[in-house]
């Protein structure tokens, strides 16, 4: 019998779900906490990387084999420093990781960045570097405004004034580390009742949080899944300015009282997903995050050039 592995600390409510639905898909499920032994900063070897087998073969019955070879890991991880760190060096080892994708392992202005290059819509956004920057861009997004930390999945800050912007940038950056200086500064600022989170399977978007969406935001969703690489995610859609955009993204999302939009549910979606991805061995959709991190880098270095070409009149041959 095969392995697969949920990544995170505490088994919660979709966890337990999700575990549970690797079992009925024929498979062992397991939860697989994070790295608690120290790994190097290249591959691991296999029997580092597979934490939490040997509880599951101990407590599966003596006419069970179970592969000791963890193939697929789910990224469930609520700690996204852990995760941001961990998971590459997993992959890397050989395992195949389901996850967020860019949002995974990288911060929200490369997710925004990756966004816009592939033209998905997205509330205009200024990024800020110091405690005068954020409020000068605050300024010219124009109230309300919300502040995102770099950090997915990190809570955002409603920004309804001039006076809110000052007192909250001042607290980040006196109180936080440089990196907490840095932020995304968004127009807009939509209720929790003005936003749904789909949730996106292997492209396909399974079940939403909040309003019912159009089939349009589904689209946007799933558009924005692929062009990020994330084989599970819960892209956050809302209405600014008139327009449908992604409002955010989140790398572990919460799904427990969502709404299905067919008759497969979220555990089974991703049980399948990580079953089949295991079955052909590291398929197409699922890249390293070298890989995709190298392809994102490229796209967005293409996108520099063809605009500084257009800028200038210049085109440039080899």
């Amino acid at each position: 019998m095969k392995a697969v592995g949920v990544l995170c600390a505490r088994v919660r409510v979709e966890e337990k779900q999700i575990i549970a639905a690797v079992g009925v898909a024929g498979a062992a499920g397991m939860p697989v906490p994070p790295p608690s032994t120290p790994l190097p900063p290249g591959p691991a070897s296999l029997d580092l990387a597979t934490l939490g087998i040997a509880q599951v073969s101990a407590s599966a019955s003596e006419d069970v084999a179970i592969d000791s070879t963890l193939t697929a890991l789910i990224d469930r991880c609520q700690n996204r420093t852990i995760a941001a760190i961990s998971l590459p060096i997993l992959r890397a080892s050989g395992i195949t990781v389901l996850d967020a994708g860019l949002a995974a392992d990288r911060n929200r202005l490369d997710v925004a960045r990756v966004l816009a290059t592939a033209g998905i819509a997205r509330p205009h956004t200024l990024i800020a570097f110091s405690e005068e920057s954020g409020i000068e861009a605050a300024r010219r997004i124009g109230f309300p405004a919300t502040l995102m930390p770099l950090t997915p999945g990190e809570s955002g800050t409603t920004l309804h004034d001039e006076d809110t912007a000052d007192a909250v940038i001042e607290h980040r950056v006196v109180l936080g580390t440089d990196s907490e200086a840095i932020v995304l500064i968004q127009h807009g600022a939509p209720a929790a009742h003005e936003r749904t989170t789909i949730h996106v399977v292997a492209g396909k978007a399974i079940a939403h949080d909040g309003p019912g969406p159009d089939a349009a935001g589904i689209v946007l969703a799933e558009e924005a899944a692929r062009a990020i690489d994330a084989s599970i995610v819960g892209i956050e859609i809302a209405t600014v300015a008139g327009r449908q955009v992604v409002w955010d993204v989140q790398p572990v999302a919460e799904f427990r009282q969502a709404t299905l939009l067919g008759p497969e549910s979220m555990a089974e979606a991703i049980a399948h997903a990580a079953l089949s991805t295991n079955a052909t061995a590291r398929g197409t959709g699922f890249e390293t995050a070298a890989i995709r991190s190298a392809r994102a880098d490229r796209i967005l270095s293409a996108r520099w050039d063809a605009e500084q070409e257009a800028r200038h009149d210049v085109v440039l041959s080899a």
